[in-house]
């Protein structure tokens, strides 16, 4: 099964790849918030291949479905372009993301960067891997020799408060990164380039097929408050496990 919808991401990346280099027609979802004709072609490309593998799931996609309530299993999460802003700008960290769910966890999931010819890919319980090599989490045990990972949210309302985590982030670390695709921030951090990631509002899509790959890899996957993550919350930390409370503890500390 994960062969088959590994087939059908690749097939999308060549749709995503033929747009990063040509014109595209854009538009506007909100004041900053891109979304191209080649993000709608590839997710109604991957909705139709998905619902013949899967003709009893639901197939949500960020660009053809509301915002709300979802069901909690036997879901695709789909993201035809993430990272639609570095697309358009001609930025080469993009992916196609799909995320397989059954009772609220992810089991199957395809992250596929067509730039870099990078496909991430993991099943529960059969380890992570890219372009078939088996992944595997930094041992990096120091937050302050760390490589962490952000994003920020279209919505710019919570602010100071973001501002101030990253601040004592940036105290705390050797540095930030701020790459701008979820699905491949936590792709890295399971390989091993990150040792630590973590943003807010971020959509199911984001984060389903990102977040099995990370744990298949050895790293755990948490709410901000160190609770599991399980889809039902916008914001994650994803970590090499080991430096993870660490960090918890920085954002303990900030009011």
């Amino acid at each position: 099964m994960l062969k088959q919808i590994s087939d059908i991401v690749l097939e999308a990346g060549c749709i995503v790849k033929e747009g990063f280099y040509s014109a595209k027609n854009i538009n506007h979802k909100g004041e900053v918030d891109l979304v191209t004709d080649f993000d709608i072609r590839t997710e109604n490309f991957l909705k139709e291949k998905l619902q013949k593998v899967f003709p009893s799931f639901t197939i949500i996609g960020e660009e053809t479905s509301a915002e709300g309530s979802y069901p909690a299993e036997n879901v695709i999460f789909i993201d035809p372009i993430d990272g639609t802003t570095n697309f358009v700008h001609g930025v080469p960290f993009v992916a196609v993301s799909v995320g397989v769910i059954t009772d609220s966890e992810t089991k199957y999931g395809v992250v596929y960067n067509p730039i870099l010819d990078e496909l991430y890919s993991a099943e529960t319980g059969k380890g992570a891997f890219c372009n078939g090599s088996p992944l595997k989490v930094s041992d990096n045990a120091s937050l302050i020799n760390s490589l962490v990972a952000t994003g920020f949210p279209y919505k710019k309302d919570n602010l100071p408060y973001l501002m101030k985590v990253l601040e004592e982030v940036l105290k705390s670390t050797q540095g930030i990164r701020r790459a701008g695709a979820a699905s491949l921030d936590l792709c890295y951090t399971a390989k091993g380039i990150y040792d630590l990631y973590y943003e807010t509002r971020l959509q199911p899509w984001d984060m389903a097929g990102g977040i099995i790959i990370v744990r298949e890899a050895g790293g755990i996957v948490t709410k901000l408050d160190g609770r599991y993550h399980d889809m039902d919350d916008d914001s994650l930390i994803a970590s090499n496990g080991l430096i993870h409370k660490e960090f918890l503890n920085i954002l303990n500390e900030i009011k």
